[in-house]
């Protein structure tokens, strides 16, 4: 990955140099070259609560027991799927970790390769812990959530000594219409963390994070709630983990079969006969028999859904239901790039071998490319970029270097991922 100047041999030992005098609490001066501004603040905040860098002491907030429950709760919870595919797989393939935390800095998952998150346990970075700046110093997180903005630490730049040998980057996640905070994400580990394109990509991530929670929460005085969705139900199968919805936002995890059903029949209202619903489910070795079971146990989930029902004779919903899918489909038809890509989380249903499902997949996967290598702006692209199925996509990536101004950390991005492909 491409160099940083945080991580060069002078500055390291400037930083090393200047957290020396820490142990006597003295904080050097600022001017000329030295440490990081931002830096420097919070290490003298940390001086004022935690007094001694070597005494820093990893804080469990939640226990074992406790955390499922918590994970349960997180808005996170319900976008695990995107951020799976935009963050966490191409993370671990590099070797580094994702840690995902709440909005005070308390870490609920911490992703990666088991080796990897083996050796991050020496400092007490495993999920439960409270990574704040109150209680760990100056991190990544920590200085993240207390400034509301990207930030990278490397190295001696950690308040604690015990972190001195990881480097981490990390962005608060907020609310696109409130601003309000709804949690941090970080990635950690050698010197990649640091990279010129990692920030970039923590920062799609976090914008289409935001954008998916969104959809799913709205704040309120007591936190978050969850968003109803009008007079009907909605279905998501866009990304990895479908789910249906209630008018009053109660939601069900679906089985891949279920929302394949379900997919199939929310686009063809008209309905769809017992062998053409086995048809567009198996390539071969379909059954009437099968189709018959599988419904029957989808009306036993759904039957408590609002006003969603099946007929049969044809299998036809009944009942106001909406999806990602369609949505996606009204935005591109209206011209609107922004709303379409905030609705299309990654490709629909991916581990789906159903005729029918890959059908309405391909279809939707090529008007949203096209529509964006037309109109959209390289913000737009670059989001569109960080899915599974653009990682590797030349000429999306092309167009971004194309639009992006200079300045643009993106771009950077973009090149590696080009010269990984060869180019």
């Amino acid at each position: 990955m491409h160099s940083t100047p945080l991580l060069h041999d002078d500055y390291q030992r400037i930083v090393r140099r200047a957290h020396d005098n820490l142990a006597s609490l003295t904080v050097p001066e600022t001017s000329g070259p030295g440490v990081r501004p931002a830096v420097l603040e919070s290490w003298n905040r940390s001086l004022g609560r935690l007094r001694d860098p070597g005494g820093v002491r990893v804080r469990m907030a939640y226990e074992a027991d406790q955390l499922a429950e918590v994970r349960r709760r997180h808005p996170f919870h319900s976008i695990m799927g995107l951020l799976q595919s935009h963050l966490i797989e191409p993370a671990k393939e590099a070797g580094l970790l994702v840690a995902l935390g709440d909005e005070q800095g308390r870490l609920l998952w911490v992703e990666g390769e088991r080796a990897v998150r083996n050796r991050a346990e020496s400092m007490g970075f495993v999920p439960g812990t409270d990574w704040s700046e109150d209680v760990m110093g100056t991190s990544a997180p920590g200085l993240a959530l207390r400034s509301r903005t990207a930030v990278q630490i490397s190295q001696a730049e950690h308040f604690s000594a015990e972190v001195h040998s990881w480097s981490c980057s990390a962005v608060p996640v907020t609310h696109p219409l409130t601003g309000q905070v709804l949690g941090i994400i970080d990635v950690t580990g050698g010197d990649d963390a640091v990279s010129s394109i990692v920030l970039p990509l923590l920062n799609s991530t976090a914008q289409a994070a935001g954008a998916g929670l969104s959809k799913l929460y709205t704040p309120d005085s007591g936190g978050l709630s969850p968003v109803g969705t009008g007079d009907g139900a909605y279905l998501e199968v866009t990304g990895a983990r479908p789910q249906l919805s209630s008018p009053d936002g109660t939601r069900i995890t679906l089985s891949g079969r279920h929302a394949e059903i379900l997919l199939l029949l929310a686009c063809n209202p008209d309905g769809i006969s017992n062998a053409g619903l086995a048809d567009r489910l198996w390539a071969l070795g379909g059954s009437e028999v099968t189709v018959r079971a599988e419904i029957a146990r989808l009306r036993r989930t759904i039957d408590h859904l609002g006003d969603l029902h099946l007929d049969a004779r044809p299998y036809r919903l009944r009942g106001d239901i909406d999806s990602d899918v369609e949505r996606t489909h009204r935005g591109l038809a209206q011209g609107d790039v922004e709303t379409a890509l905030n609705f299309y989380q990654g490709q629909v249903l991916p581990d789906s071998d159903a005729p029918g499902v890959r059908e309405i997949g391909a279809e939707l996967q090529a008007l949203i490319r096209e529509s964006l290598l037309q109109n959209g702006t390289w913000q737009q692209l670059w989001r569109y970029a960080g899915l599974a199925e653009a990682r590797e996509d030349s000429e999306v990536l092309m167009s971004v270097l194309r639009l992006a101004p200079p300045e643009a950390p993106e771009r950077n991005a973009a090149v590696v991922r080009l010269e990984a492909l060869g180019y």
